[in-house]
Formats: structure tokens, C-alpha cells, sequence
């Protein structure tokens, strides 16, 4: 539908190592950016077809398809996913597939003879959902910059790991590194500078930029990050070995594939569909809380040690980073948590009660603590630090508070830790998306929600053919956004329109606060960030000389996929108001 309603010009062709490749030039004669077109090549495989003998291993590079003509008229493939979520992708698109077969890389450029910055975009889905359809680069690449959009293997085909050789894990992340390898080789015949790579990406795609920031792998092949509502530290960036291998082998129970030899368990999955493991991970047993249900791990190749010790170490790629979050990045998961996880169904529409208040701190100290004396510990702590004193019994100030639990567990106190840790050796900058859109379609007590500001980076409030309403306000937002971001490819001095932005370090904790005004602050909820970063891990570390006294503390079942749609949900929740 959005190519139908584009105003196409021709087809371009470029020629690549590879062999030609065709794709379709767009004209945007009234955009008010420093281009008025751009060439579009989408579907660009940049890695062989992970299938067959393939899958559950790291990619392999793509064939050549010479003397030919590759067509990238069209998107390629989505990874396999929980399919009950395509509606997110309708807007970009109505005619797509889903297919193991989806290592494909999208090329949008003004043109192809310069050479340009390049901005490589990394999709968020709590790293088992989302596409590249879903972040369209035409208005963004009119800012002068090229932008390539790439998918990698999801959930359990992305994942797996049996924390051996037999499937050490991370092919997902190891997808993200081939793209990038394949950018440095032949992003030039697209008009892109292989020396002036900028990685971003939103939620786990954010999470990502902050791993390659640790890995090895990735090392001089980007130049420049924006991790946006997610960093490396945060909890649930990575998972331990122990939790993927528990997934790993009740995906091969339920394809039943033995468990009790690793390599005879890979191989038996390895042989069976795509779509089978797609589906048998979907009946595994995932209680979200403290880590996703397919996540990076510690495997010794893409990642050598955790975020948290290579941080410290100071082992990780020193270059100039913009970290970002949204003003209420809790708010979506304070529900699903409470009632999937906790079993707490009390509606938050009006607020929450303070027996709904205490009951989840108390369900969320339990979820990870085992004695009851840690589990009273933390739960008092948690009072204490997030009763909005001295209305402790306003239930939409009680609610609220809840929603910065969450958010700053999650996302922010790890971005100000990263931030923190990072500006040592590197400019830093931060900024808080204060922006919330008139045609946000949740609840006005959910603010400035997680994924919110996606659209805006990429202009799709200017871009024709989605079917929505956006106003001068938003658009403006949108363009802000993207000259900063086109203008930090170009220098690692982000420039804002009459805003001095300052670099973060741990002296002067400065930050934009971007919203129509964008201005300086200093020092997010300081006392907030330095309980998660600092106190909270002294009061999880507490040990008891008493008898042990185990609490009933099993983190509740909650239905699998509960981040992905919550994320994905936030990234298109906009589209659905007519």
C-alpha cells in the first residue's frame, strides 16, 4: 500500500560486488529537508538463507547473482515470529510474509554517487518480534544522510543456546555484525562513507547498539551509537546461560528431540521446520520479570564477558554515544506485569489502591528473592523510595509512581549507569522524549509512553501513504529529531536548533529534555537512579545468619510474547485512530 501511494519516479540500478541491484526512486518535491528524492533498494540479502543445514548456526555471506539483475522493489521477508501481532505491520504494508528467510537489509539513500554519512537502524521486539517494514528511511535519507534498515533471526531461531558448542547462542546478534560487515564492503556503491557509521536502535534494538558497544565483533565497524529506551545494562539486555538453556530444551521437548546430549539435541531441532520450532517455543513455560525469554548470553564469541564487567573493565568500543528514554517508559508494562506475572487484577484505570500498591512490591521483590527476610527488605525499600509522600493514599499518584518503578528499573536507571560509565572515555549525550502526540491512542496516564518516539525518527509524520493524522506539532518534533540525528552522523557534535547541548558526564549530569521547547536539565530523579544503581544491589547482595526461611516466590506465568506486544504495540499503538 505505501509503495502504491508514494510518488515513484523510475527505477535506479547500482552495481555491487555482488551483482546489479534495481530499485524504485521516490520524489518528495515539497519535503523540507536538503533532498527532495531518494533511491530505495529493499529486500538486499545480506547473508545466505539461514535454512537446512544453516539454522542454529552464525550466517554465511550471500551468492552472487551475477550476470543477473537483482529486483529490491520490495520488502524481503519478516523473520518468524508470533504472527498473531502482523497487524503492526499493516500500516507499511499489506502484502508480506513471514519466512526463515528473512536476512535482508533495506537501502534508502539521496544519492547513490556521493558519500554520504550512513545511519544503520537495529529493530526493537524485546528481540522475538518486528520487521524492517516497520521503519521506512525515505524522509530521514532526505536529511542527507543513508540509511539502512536490517532484520535478524528472532526468538528461539535467533537465540537458542544450549551454552556450548553445540549451540552457543547469539545468531541474532551475529546477523547484526554480518549487516554491518556487509555495509563496510559495499554500502559505497550506494552512496554511503563506510568510514562515518552511526548504529541506533529503539528498546531491544537499543540493547543491541549497546552490546556491539561490548563486542569484539563489532569493533571498527561502526563509528558513532544512539541507543534509544535500552541499553547494555539493562536487566534484560542479556540472560544468564541457565535460563536459555531451560528454554532451549523445553523447545526440544516439545518437538521431541532429546535433551540429555546437547549436540544430538541441536541436531534434531536443526532437522525439523522453521515454523515447527517457531511454534514449539511459542508452548514453553515464560514468566517476564527479570529476563526475557529469548535474549544475548555470555557466549564467549559475540560477547566474552557480562555488559556490566566489561563496562568496568573498561573493555568496549569508545565511541561518541547519544543515549535516550521516553518520560514514561513503565507505563505499558505495569499492567501486563501486575496481572500476568503477579496475578494482581485490580484495573488501573483509576488509579491502583494501596493494597494493589504494596501486594506488587512485595510480588516484585519475590519474583527474584527467595528468603522472606530479603523479600520484606526490598519490598519496604521499594515503599519507601516510590510512595508519593505525602499523598501515600492517591491512587493515581500511587499508580504513577508504580509506572516509575517500572521504567526506571527496566530502562532508566541502566541508560543513566551506561551514561555514567560510558562519558569516562567518551562524549556522552542524553535527552528524555517528552513528546506526547494528540494522536497517542493510549490512555492519557501513560504519558510519554516506551517506543513512543520511533515514528518521529524516522519522519513518518511526513511520509505519505500512512493512513494517519498527524499535526504541525508532531511533524516538527519529527524534523527536529532527525537533523539532530543527520547531524551527529556528520560530527559527533549533535547540533539542536537554539539549544546549547551539553555533553553528560558524572560531574554535570546534563540532558535535553526534547519536546516542542527542547532545554537543558541536569540530573533525572537523582535520588531514583542512585536506589537502582547503587543501593538496591547492596540491599540484593544482603545475607542472613537466621535459618533459612524460604518464601513462596515462583514468578507467576505469564503469557509468552507479553514484551514483544507490549513493545511492538507502542511502536504502532498511533496507527489505530482513525
Amino acid at each position: 500500500m505505501l509503495c502504491a501511494l508514494l510518488p515513484l519516479v523510475a527505477s535506479v540500478i547500482v552495481s555491487t560486488k555482488y551483482g546489479l541491484i534495481e530499485g524504485l526512486m521516490a520524489s518528495f518535491p515539497n519535503a523540507s529537508a536538503p533532498y527532495k528524492s531518494v533511491s530505495k533498494f529493499l529486500g538486499i540479502p545480506f547473508a545466505a538463507p539461514p535454512i537446512g543445514g544453516l539454522r542454529l548456526k552464525p550466517p554465511r555471506p550471500p551468492k552472487e547473482w551475477k550476470p543477473n539483475v537483482f529486483s529490491a522493489k520490495k520488502h524481503g521477508n519478516i523473520c518468524l515470529q508470533n504472527t498473531a501481532y502482523d497487524y503492526v505491520f499493516k500500516p507499511y504494508a499489506q502484502n508480506f510474509s513471514f519466512s526463515e528467510d528473512c536476512l535482508y537489509i533495506d537501502v534508502y539513500t539521496p544519492n547513490a554517487s556521493l558519500s554520504l554519512p550512513v545511519m544503520f537502524y537495529i529493530h526493537g521486539g524485546g528481540f522475538d518480534g518486528g520487521s524492517a517494514i516497520m521503519h521506512p528511511g525515505d524522509i530521514l535519507a532526505l536529511q542527507g544522510v543513508v540509511v539502512v534498515v536490517i532484520q535478524y533471526r528472532l526468538g528461539a531461531l535467533g537465540f537458542f543456546t544450549t551454552g556450548d558448542s553445540a549451540a552457543p547462542g547469539n545468531f541474532g546478534m551475529l546477523d547484526q555484525v554480518e549487516a554491518l560487515k556487509w555495509v563496510q564492503e559495499n554500502i559505497g556503491d550506494f552512496g554511503g562513507d563506510p568510514n562515518k557509521v552511526t548504529i541506533f536502535g529503539v528498546s531491544a534494538g537499543g540493547m543491541s547498539v549497546g552490546l556491539h558497544l561490548m563486542s569484539p565483533l563489532s569493533k571498527g565497524l561502526f563509528h558513532q551509537a544512539i541507543a534509544e529506551s535500552g541499553v547494555e545494562l539493562s536487566p534484560i539486555a542479556t540472560q544468564p546461560i541457565s535460563s536459555g538453556l531451560s528454554y532451549a530444551k523445553e523447545v526440544a521437548q516439545n518437538l521431541d528431540c532429546t535433551t540429555s546430549n546437547h549436540h544430538e539435541m541441536v541436531a534434531c531441532v536443526r532437522n525439523k521446520k522453521g515454523t515447527d520450532i517457531e511454534e514449539a517455543s511459542r508452548k514453553t513455560s515464560y514468566r517476564f520479570v527479570y529476563h526475557l525469554q529469548w535474549a544475548p548470553v555470555v557466549d564467549k564469541i559475540f560477547l566474552h564477558d557480562t555488559p556490566r564487567n566489561l563496562r568496568k573493565n573498561g573493555n568496549f568500543n569508545r565511541v561518541p554515544l547519544i543515549l535516550s528514554f521516553t518520560s514514561q517508559e513503565g507505563s505499558p508494562f505495569l499492567g501486563p506485569i501486575a496481572a500476568g506475572s503477579f496475578g494482581l487484577k485490580e484495573s488501573l484505570v483509576n488509579g491502583t489502591s494501596p493494597h494493589f500498591f504494596r501486594s506488587f512490591l512485595t510480588k516484585f521483590a519475590e519474583a527474584q528473592h527467595s528468603r522472606k527476610e530479603k523479600v520484606d527488605l526490598i519490598a519496604d525499600a521499594l515503599e519507601f523510595m516510590y510512595t508519593p509522600w505525602p499523598d501515600n493514599s492517591d491512587k493515581y499518584a500511587l499508580r504513577s509512581q508504580l509506572v516509575d518503578l517500572v521504567g526506571d528499573y527496566i530502562f532508566c536507571a541502566s541508560i543513566y549507569e551506561t551514561a555514567d560509565m560510558h562519558s569516562q572515555f567518551a562524549p556522552v549525550y542524553m535527552y528524555e522524549f517528552a513528546h506526547r502526540s494528540k494522536l497517542s491512542a493510549l490512555p492519557e496516564w501513560m504519558g510519554v509512553a516506551h517506543a513512543e518516539n520511533i515514528v518521529y525518527d524516522f519522519g513518518i509524520p511526513m511520509l505519505p501513504g500512512i493512513p494517519l493524522k498527524f499535526d504541525a506539532t508532531d511533524r516538527n518534533v519529527s524534523r527536529l529529531i532527525m537533523a539532530m540525528y543527520a547531524d551527529f552522523a556528520r560530527s559527533p557534535e549533535p547540533q539542536v536548533s537554539g539549544v546549547t547541548w551539553g555533553t553528560f558526564n558524572s560531574t554535570h549530569r546534563a540532558y535535553l529534555k526534547l519536546d516542542t521547547n527542547p532545554k537543558m536539565a541536569a540530573s533525572f530523579y537523582p535520588r531514583r537512579m542512585a536506589f537502582w544503581n547503587d543501593y538496591y544491589p547492596k540491599l540484593a547482595q544482603m545475607k542472613f545468619d537466621t535459618t533459612e526461611d524460604k518464601h513462596s516466590c515462583a514468578s507467576k506465568r505469564v503469557t509468552i510474547g507479553t514484551f514483544v506486544t507490549i513493545t511492538l504495540t507502542a511502536i504502532s499503538v498511533v496507527v489505530h485512530v482513525a
